[in-house]
């Protein structure tokens, strides 16, 4: 069962960094929706905003796909280093996890009531409901997926 939970936070990462990815690569669709503060970064300095981003999608690329894998494999692992490389990977989550919950829930709830509040900039606050609810989401995916993990841990996955 935990498979599947690590299966859906790996998808939802795996959109998160391709979204940065793609502004990385100099694509401009929603990247407003981010903060005017992200399309002034990347019209006033962008060979730095392209490898900041290039950067931040690796690390999200690496945050989602590295739990699932260490998890498949944590169990056919016969070498003592990689099964504690898995072990340090899974336990990096549990903190990983928690703040994307934190963050994702915080920016997405404030967006809920600032669109309530205001209809001022709602493109961006449009984009924090996306954004972060996708790191909310991601967040609550992985952290369920290590409690289920943790549960099963002897049983055959």
């Amino acid at each position: 069962m935990a498979i599947r939970y690590f299966a859906i936070a790996c998808a939802l990462g795996i959109v998160h960094a391709a979204f940065s990815a793609y502004w990385a690569a100099g694509g401009r669709w929603m990247l407003d929706t981010v903060g005017a503060f992200a399309t002034e970064w990347v019209d006033t300095e962008p060979a730095t905003a392209k490898t900041a981003l290039l950067v931040l999608a690796l690390v999200k690329l690496a945050a989602a796909i590295l739990p699932a894998l260490a998890y498949m494999n944590k169990p056919r692992l016969t070498a003592q280093s990689r099964a504690r490389v898995a072990s340090l990977i899974l336990g990096i989550s549990w903190p990983g996890s928690v703040l994307l919950i934190a963050w994702g829930g915080l920016s997405f709830f404030g967006a809920v009531i600032g669109l309530i509040a205001s209809d001022e900039n709602r493109s961006v606050k449009f984009g924090h409901l996306l954004f972060d609810g996708i790191f909310l989401l991601w967040g609550a995916s992985l952290l369920t997926a290590l409690i289920l993990a943790r549960r099963t841990a002897g049983e055959p996955r």
